[in-house]
């Protein structure tokens, strides 16, 4: 049995993590959970019958020397707890993105590197039916060479009314770390993960932090099941991105179209993840190859085995395959070269955004 820890009690670890580690109950026992917020461990740990509660990680990490840590935090706490919880000894699930930036994703490689242990990122994303199945016809060469995509995910009202995803020196950014990060990490992973050289884009704060708000509710800003005690949200403390923009030139010559928000005046969801190639393009919702038969035009529809509607079932997926990493019948999915390609994306996208200039990442 993997003994797991969790640090951070808040809406990802009681919706997201905390049930997708119950779900392996022949390989992992939940045995404790840590939040700065003394109450809310406590509280969390009552309500999924958590054996122990704690306020400091260093004294769970000591006292309890747990398998594996997820590290549920907000973004820019990722770091500090993922190289604790390395160095005490524990392999480590961080939800993404995996810190603030690209120096703090080769920090937390370098400790994984140093101690022996096991990091991998929850790029949930990759584990839709439609997102596996994409990659799988793009190794095959069914799509030939893929020289564009595009990758989109709008909310229209949807930004976060709890915790700190807001606040700048908490998150590091707004949708572009929460939702973007998905999308282009998942892209770039079906693509084969061709290194970015070089980034135009722009980031708006216009709706999110003014007076009047349209009326929204939390399963529309990533919160399908609610969320415990959030903490009050304030538009006085907004200080990040609520849409993104950006245009990337590959080094195989391909380039991608990117775009994210919390808030923006267009339907929700508008926009989808496709690849352009010589023999086909793909779109993946809903999943269809374009291509040809003979002298004609043709759309084919795979069919996709349906996965359950249950919230996060990515991080299901995700966290079993990690402890079947651990157990030595899997090689990892999550690997520190496509983390690192596209936090040094991320990283110049809100370079670009600030200079009003295209970064170069090919030097």
């Amino acid at each position: 049995m993997y003994r797991v820890a969790l640090i951070g009690a808040g809406m990802i670890a009681n919706a997201g993590h905390i049930p997708a580690w119950r779900n392996q109950v022949d390989d992992v026992e939940i045995v404790a959970v840590c939040d700065v917020d003394p109450a809310r461990a406590a509280a969390t740990a009552e309500r999924h019958a958590i054996a122990k509660s704690y306020h400091d990680h260093e004294a769970m990490l000591t006292d309890l020397s747990p398998d594996i840590v997820s590290v549920c935090t907000p973004n820019a706490y990722h770091k500090q707890y993922a190289i604790a919880a390395l160095e005490a000894g524990a392999n480590v699930f961080c939800e993404k993105p995996i810190g603030t930036s690209y120096a703090d994703a080769q920090a937390m490689y370098a400790a994984a590197e140093r101690t022996g242990k096991r990091l991998m990122v929850s790029q949930t994303a990759r584990w839709s039916a439609e997102a596996m199945v994409a990659k799988q016809l793009a190794q095959s060469g069914a799509l030939g060479e893929i020289y564009y995509g595009e990758t989109a995910i709008l909310r229209r009202r949807g930004t976060p009314q709890w915790g700190q995803f807001h606040i700048k020196s908490a998150s590091g950014g707004g949708p572009i770390y929460d939702l973007g990060v998905h999308m282009l990490d998942r892209l770039l992973w079906i693509m084969g993960n061709p290194r970015v050289i070089a980034v135009s884009a722009v980031t708006y704060s216009k709706l999110a932090n003014q007076e009047q708000q349209l009326e929204t509710s939390l399963a529309a800003s990533g919160a399908p099941i609610g969320v415990y005690d959030p903490r009050p949200f304030s538009r006085n403390e907004f200080d990040v991105e609520d849409m993104a923009a950006a245009f990337l030139r590959l080094e195989n010559g391909a380039t991608i179209a990117f775009k994210t928000s919390w808030a923006v005046n267009l339907p929700d969801g508008y926009g989808d993840t496709v690849l352009a190639g010589t023999k086909a393009g793909l779109q993946l919702d809903p999943l269809t190859l374009f291509g040809g038969v003979g002298d004609y035009q043709a759309d084919i529809t795979p069919v996709v085995p349906q996965q359950p509607d249950t919230p996060f079932y990515g991080h299901w997926l995700a966290t079993e395959h990690f402890v079947r990493v651990l157990q030595g019948h899997e090689t990892m999915i999550v690997q520190p070269a496509e983390v690192l390609n596209v936090m040094r994306t991320l990283d110049a996208m809100y370079q670009s955004a600030a200079t009003g200039a295209e970064v170069r990442l090919d030097d």
